[in-house]
């Protein structure tokens, strides 16, 4: 199945975002926020979040300013391939 690039990005921001939400709704006031999409992490670092016509883009905005503390950082999409096969190995393991 290959999906377009602008549905990947879309699919990123609304990961991103409901992570954000959850972790704000569950109390955590410090987060770190690793993404492989480097459009995504500069539009996040730059502010330029909240001039997006992506309405999910426009909420990142407002979580992020929000009074938290974020770290965002930029990952290379070889340690996301590292990392998901770690949690398959743990899955397996614990099963």
């Amino acid at each position: 199945m290959k999906l377009g690039n602008d549905l990947i990005f879309k699919i990123k921001v609304r990961a991103l975002l409901k992570g954000l939400l959850i972790s704000w709704r569950k109390g955590y006031r410090q987060l770190e926020v690793e993404c492989d999409n480097a459009l995504l992490v500069e539009l996040i670092l730059a502010g330029r979040a909240a001039d997006s016509h992506l309405t999910e883009m426009c909420l990142i905005h407002h979580l992020v300013s929000r009074n938290w503390k974020i770290l965002v950082r930029l990952t290379s999409r070889s340690q996301n391939t590292v990392v998901d096969h770690m949690a398959k190995c743990m899955a397996t393991m614990s099963t």
